[in-house]
This record gives C-alpha cells, sequence and structure tokens, in this order.
C-alpha cells in the first residue's frame, strides 16, 4: 500500500445530540477528518494522523475533551485521554489531569516513550500519569499547558450551572445520564497499513474530583492492534458511560471480535448485545449507555469503518486518502427504540489505494 494512502474514522461522543446542534457536530467531524487525512498525506503515522484528528476535537467548545469539557463538582475540567499504537502494541494515558488544553498529545507523549529509551537509573517509562504529575511531565517535554480556568467555556459554565441545581431535584443514581454527551476519538490505518486509536474525555458532569474515565483505562477507551496469520488489523475508540466501558473493556473485546470476523457488522452487533447490553459486569443497571467506532483493514487494503451505540445518537465521520472531501452522520436509534437497551450497528466499506511492495 502507498505510504500516501490510508482511513481516518473520528466520533464527537454518543449521547443525545439535538437536531438544532447536529449540523455543527458533523462539521466539527469532517473538520477532524480532514486533519488526520493531511496529516497521512504527508506521509505521518496511524499514531500522528489519530493525535492530530483528536486534537481537533478536544480545541471545539462542543465536545466534552479538552476546552469546554464537563466541570467537576467542584467547577473544574480535569480531563482524561489514551492513545494505542497498533503497530507496536505500546499505548499511553493521563487521567484527571488540569490545564492541559490536548490531553492527547500528553498520552501521545507517554505511548511514544514506552518504545523508546528508559528513564535515568534504569527506570521504567510510565504509560498512565494523572493529575498534577500528568501536567509536570507535560511541562518538562515541552507540551504546552494553561491556566485550568481557561479550558472552562461558557457552555460547560452554563451546563454545570443547570444541572447542579437540578441535582437537588433527582436522584444521585441519574447522573450518569446528565450529560449530552460524552468521549471523542479516533481511529486510524496509514499507507503502510498500520493502525492507532486515540480517546479523549472530560468525564461525566458533576464528576468526583480525581476521577478517572475509560478514556484514561487500557483496553477501554481505545485499542489497536495489528492482525497476523490471515487476521484483520483493528482499532477502535469508545464512547458513553465511563464506568460501563470500564467494567467491560469495550474497546479491546470488540476489536479482539473484530479481528477474526468474517463479517464486521455481525461480530460487532454481537459484541455489543453479549459483551455490553447482556455482559454480567453491568448485572444491576438499568440502563446502559456506550458507543464504539471501529476501522478494521485486511492485508490487500479492503476495510471497514463501523459503529455501534446503545446511546440516542452517536455523531461520526470518515474520509481516506482518496476522498475529495470527508462524510458525517448522526446515527440514531430507530423511532421506539429505548436508549441503553438495544444497539444499533452501522458502516460503510473503502478501499486503500495499492501501491509498489517495497514502500509497505
Amino acid at each position: 500500500m502507498s505510504n500516501m494512502s490510508g482511513f481516518v474514522g473520528v466520533h464527537a461522543g454518543a449521547g443525545d445530540h439535538s437536531d438544532d446542534a447536529s449540523s455543527a457536530y458533523k462539521k466539527l467531524c469532517r473538520d477532524a477528518c480532514r486533519k488526520g487525512v493531511e496529516v497521512l498525506k504527508q506521509g505521518g503515522s496511524a499514531l500522528e494522523a489519530v493525535t492530530a484528528t483528536t486534537s481537533v476535537l478536544e480545541d471545539s467548545p462542543l465536545t466534552n475533551a479538552g476546552f469546554g469539557s464537563n466541570l467537576t463538582w467542584d467547577g473544574c475540567v480535569e480531563c482524561d485521554a489514551c492513545v494505542m499504537d497498533g503497530q507496536s502494541l505500546t499505548w499511553g494515558a493521563i487521567g484527571a489531569v488540569p490545564g492541559v488544553k490536548n490531553p492527547v498529545t500528553l498520552a501521545k507523549s507517554l505511548c511514544m516513550r514506552q518504545s523508546g529509551s528508559g528513564l535515568s537509573m534504569g527506570r521504567v517509562p510510565p504509560c498512565l500519569l494523572v493529575g498534577d504529575g500528568a501536567r509536570l511531565w507535560a511541562e518538562e517535554v515541552g507540551i504546552p499547558t494553561t491556566d485550568p480556568k481557561s479550558l472552562v467555556s461558557e457552555r460547560s459554565r452554563n451546563i454545570y450551572n443547570h444541572y447542579k441545581k437540578k441535582l437537588a431535584k433527582v436522584q444521585k443514581k441519574d447522573i450518569n445520564t446528565l450529560s449530552p454527551l460524552d468521549t471523542v476519538g479516533a481511529v486510524c490505518v496509514d499507507g503502510q497499513g498500520h493502525v492507532a486509536a486515540a480517546s479523549s474525555s472530560g468525564g461525566i458532569i458533576l464528576k468526583h474530583s480525581g476521577r478517572v474515565g475509560q478514556a484514561a483505562m487500557f483496553g477501554c477507551g481505545c485499542w489497536a492492534q495489528e492482525g497476523k496469520n490471515g487476521q484483520s488489523s483493528v482499532a477502535t475508540s469508545t464512547s458513553g458511560c465511563g464506568e460501563y466501558l470500564i467494567r467491560t473493556m469495550l474497546a479491546k473485546e470488540a476489536a479482539i471480535d473484530l479481528m477474526t470476523a468474517d463479517c464486521g457488522t455481525t461480530c460487532l452487533h454481537g459484541t455489543m448485545v453479549n459483551k455490553f447490553l447482556d455482559s454480567p459486569f453491568l448485572a444491576g443497571m438499568p440502563v446502559r449507555l456506550g458507543g464504539v467506532i471501529s476501522v478494521k483493514c485486511e492485508e490487500d487494503g479492503m476495510g471497514e469503518f463501523l459503529w455501534s451505540h446503545t446511546t440516542q445518537s452517536f455523531c461520526i465521520g470518515y474520509m481516506s486518502c482518496e476522498d475529495t472531501t470527508p462524510r458525517s452522520h448522526l446515527s440514531k436509534l430507530p423511532r421506539g427504540m429505548a436508549p441503553g437497551t438495544k444497539a444499533v450497528v452501522e458502516g460503510v466499506g473503502f478501499s486503500l489505494k495499492r501501491g509498489d511492495p517495497s514502500n509497505s
């Protein structure tokens, strides 16, 4: 496959998008895809592409990631993020970090350090850092930090004030349904057939300070792994209620199932039903909210971009290096289907441009 080929898929959160805001979310997904494809066309890796793509989503006040994230009970922004490189199987993540505008870049820094040189005196580089320790790492490696207050958008402050008042009228168990949107993320396969994935989140609204969600947990926020012996290469990124995605390790479970699947659509639906909706790890949970995007690619360059969700809606976007424009879609549950009880699966096929085998 040509080094200038590749495919990028994104999501802007599984939740309940209003019809009035749908056009803005779809445009954002298209903008993020353009950035990722731009990186690929310049010869960038899948890991570099998902980082750049997710950074666009983090920069938007529309999403619950980076700038404009949901606020904690104390009115602060604390972000989680992770990336995974399917070629090296290295992973890096940060949790509950304040004052970092693009948390995904910090997660990438930790991921890349896993396959590089160690720390002084033979210390093992960390793959997960949280809180002020994560912010300190950013400062040490030259990743821009900022006043934590600068990450609070007017929209997130208004949402915070609204739900802080509303919380007095609802049961505490309902807090996971308060946030209209959740985690964002991206998946990618580059021109060499390498895959990578990313996930970034501000967490649920009014979360306890220090809470770490699935976007900072191994196998829960994202997964990327290259196939061997006839297996497909797969990358996934999840969204939804973080605690449920942690208990079920949905990102890893979906990826592992897809690697050996003949039909990606049927396989992903089975994963969502058997390993999420009907998971014994979610026994007693009445509403199981989650979503996942995945890219599945074969050695010949034929692939599928798939998405599934149990939430009311899920905004996704995708683009290949051969496309002139990206596409976006607001996937919704069928009329009459209650969120958290059934799963919808959709997808599109793609083909990466074949090139000189010496370039692969």
